[in-house]
């Protein structure tokens, strides 16, 4: 087991420069389906299944003053150690080779398959980066941060932080409760070292939150914050301070909400009208991620079986969170 190391790069800046247009693709694929895995979070290439990092939860070493002549002193402070591990999502797509010789196609039958299924992976893993635990959830992957911060893993219990029921209802919107708003979420971005702001952070929310938010700051009479800027792709994304906004989306049934709009008053995810904001801090010192290699896609060819095409899709790797302030939550949010 060995430590995590130097140079991440996200999927989405690895596809820019990769010289396999096959990775090309299956890439653009995950971001153009607002995969967290590909636009988001920044990867190590690291071939383990267990990596090791240390966080400073006892505080940090301590710091000597010193007068004229006066020798240093040995500085204190223990960092706690603490490891995770490597998840793997393995899949083989099969097509009739009938359908793929068939001349009536006006697209390729096994593209298709393959296009639906890297949605699929892309809803999959944002819904696993927020809601997955190992208790109710999926054991296969890695643990998300509504348990993370539920249960104080590798964070403050203060990142939890209760809206007290802000309304942001159509009907019971004020401009002083979308100011109120911005306050809890400029709290959730202190509280995830990212107090001014940052082009590496994200704010995570539904669909239908992020439309109220808009309608909160057009309330305020101000763009309060809000901002249009361009990726690395050149399409235009939302920011607050500097930081991007994303809508999280759906599951791959293509209609429950990731993060829901029914959450109860309490961060339950269902039980009221309520939802929540997350913020996210990523970069080589707080929230980060290694694979073993950036997604493949395989074309296995005809099987032995004489009647099937298969495309094999592999991908390993885990999640790292060396700072106790690295991501946040904001409940408690009344959206009707």
């Amino acid at each position: 087991m060995t430590n995590i190391s130097t140079n991440p790069m996200t999927l989405a800046d690895y596809a820019i420069t990769a010289k396999e247009p096959l990775v090309s693709k299956v890439v653009m694929s995950l971001v153009d389906n607002g995969s967290i895995m590909a636009r988001d979070i920044p990867f190590f290439d690291s071939e383990q299944l267990m990596a090791a990092g240390v966080r400073w939860e006892k505080g940090l070493p301590t710091v000597h003053w010193a007068s004229l002549n006066e020798q240093p002193q040995s500085t204190t402070g223990v960092p706690t150690p603490y490891q995770e591990q490597a998840f793997i999502i393995r899949d083989n797509i099969d097509t009739d080779r009938r359908l793929v010789q068939d001349k009536n196609n006006i697209v390729d039958p096994r593209g298709v398959r393959i296009d639906a299924y890297l949605k699929s992976v892309a809803y999959d893993f944002n819904n696993k980066f927020l809601n997955n635990d190992h208790i109710t959830g999926d054991t296969k992957s890695f643990l998300g941060l509504r348990y993370r911060l539920n249960n104080t893993i590798g964070c403050r219990a203060e990142q939890l932080i209760d809206a007290g029921g802000v309304d942001m209802s159509s009907s019971g919107m004020t401009a002083d409760t979308a100011n109120a708003l911005l306050e809890f979420v400029e709290q959730a971005m202190s509280y995830a070292d990212m107090p001014n702001g940052s082009s590496s952070g994200r704010i995570y929310m539904n669909e239908t939150m992020l439309r109220r938010f808009r309608r909160g700051l057009r309330k305020m009479g101000t763009s309060g914050g809000l901002d249009i800027t361009k990726d690395q792709f050149d399409r235009t994304i939302e920011t607050y301070k500097g930081t991007p906004i994303y809508d999280i989306g759906r599951l791959s049934d293509q209609s429950t909400l990731i993060i829901p709009s029914v959450e109860s008053a309490a961060g339950a995810s269902s039980g009221g009208t309520y939802t929540s904001i997350y913020c996210v801090n990523y970069g080589p010192e707080h929230q980060y991620g290694w694979q073993f290699e950036p997604i493949k896609v395989l074309d296995l060819g005809l099987l032995n079986d004489g009647v099937n095409m298969r495309t094999n899709i592999d991908w390993a790797g885990g999640l790292m969170n060396d700072n106790l302030r690295s991501f946040s939550r904001v409940y408690d949010i009344k959206l009707s």
